[in-house]
């Protein structure tokens, strides 16, 4: 489960909730993690737990905690998928060559992803590779004063209509670098 922007070192976040899913029901484990500017908590349940009772206590036991975290922050609970779910690996390939890797991720978001998240059993598919399209935003501040429009207006709907994404984990000499991009 993810929280949002827990600060420097998510402390404000992943303590409470870790500490409080410790009181769980058959919970064997909770690890928790804080890095840039998210949080992981993850809950291990006795073997033979059903999957769906323990995100039941889960949900009750993040209604509880609520309070003690900031009021920005919205836990939400990840997929339903196990540690040993990786079970099927593609690629997207342009064997035309018409399309270059930024096409090629896109359809990998918007329609590839979509329809196979849409399958029954299918928890979660992580996109890898390619290039996410970027949008950049070139203002004329002679328009901008034609329209009587000030710069922070433009800022502010930019700001709204952008989203914190997700990236992937790095591995280098044995340690996991997340890498994400952050809404301004």
């Amino acid at each position: 489960m993810g929280g949002a922007k827990p600060g420097p070192c998510g402390r404000p976040i992943t303590y409470p909730i870790t500490s409080t899913l410790l009181a769980a029901p058959k919970v064997q484990a909770v690890r928790g993690f804080s890095f840039l500017g998210s949080s992981f908590i993850y809950a291990i349940f006795e073997e033979g737990t059903d999957i769906y009772w323990a995100r039941s206590r889960v949900l009750e036991y993040l209604q509880a905690v609520k309070n003690k975290l900031p009021s920005d922050v919205n836990p939400i609970l990840g997929p339903d998928a196990t540690s040993v779910g990786w079970g099927f690996s593609y690629a997207v390939v342009d064997e035309t060559g018409q399309h270059n890797l930024s096409e090629l991720r896109s359809v990998q978001d918007w329609n590839i992803k979509l329809a196979l998240e849409s399958v029954p059993g299918v928890s979660q598919v992580a996109s890898i590779g390619g290039f996410v399209k970027q949008y950049q935003i070139t203002v004329d501040p002679n328009n901008l004063i034609s329209y009587n429009v000030p710069i922070q207006k433009v800022m502010e709907a930019v700001r709204k209509s952008n989203k914190d994404v997700e990236g992937r984990v790095l591995e280098f000499s044995g340690v996991e670098y997340m890498v994400r991009a952050e809404a301004i």
